[in-house]
């Protein structure tokens, strides 16, 4: 495996990003970190963060979907770099004004909160607070079987 291959498990490696203000950049970025892209205006960091990074980890998902569901979608240019490695599918969070209520989270906002919702129920585990053991669906079989081995003093409410 050659270094930048091993280093993309790490970062998010962009060889000569030349997309709007960006002059044939070459950057690492670290994966599972916060990173803050800072510099003064015009200096490049949106051409980074939103037309480089963000356009392709879309593009790269888009391209990930069957031709069927490509079609719905209209075509994503790449970004003009050279080379971009270890980079997942992305979702991008503009910093504006955006009226809600005070309830409102990133997560609702970006409607990515419904999706995780989605995919807690089907593969969370649910767990008790009381005794820390799985909670598990129980059949209509069980529930009797349990009820017929109480003693029959056992008053059962149904």
């Amino acid at each position: 495996m050659i270094e930048a291959e091993k280093d993309a498990q790490r970062h998010i490696i962009i060889k000569g990003a030349r997309v709007h203000n960006l002059k044939n950049i070459d950057v690492a970025i670290p994966k599972n970190k916060l990173v803050v892209i800072t510099g003064m205006s015009g200096s490049g960091k949106s051409s980074l963060a939103f037309d480089t990074l963000y356009a392709e980890g879309q593009r790269r998902y888009v391209e990930s979907l069957s031709s069927y569901a490509r079609q719905f979608l209209g075509r994503m240019n790449k970004p003009d770099v050279d080379y971009i490695k270890g980079i997942a599918p992305a979702i991008a969070i503009e910093q504006k004004v955006i009226t809600s209520n005070p309830r409102s989270t990133v997560g609702t906002s970006t409607e990515i909160y419904d999706y995780l919702k989605l995919l807690f129920s089907r593969i969370g585990k649910t767990y008790s607070p009381v005794s820390g053991g799985l909670v598990k669906k129980d059949s209509v079989t069980d529930v009797i079987n349990f009820i017929m081995a109480l003693p029959d003093d056992t008053q059962v409410t149904v």
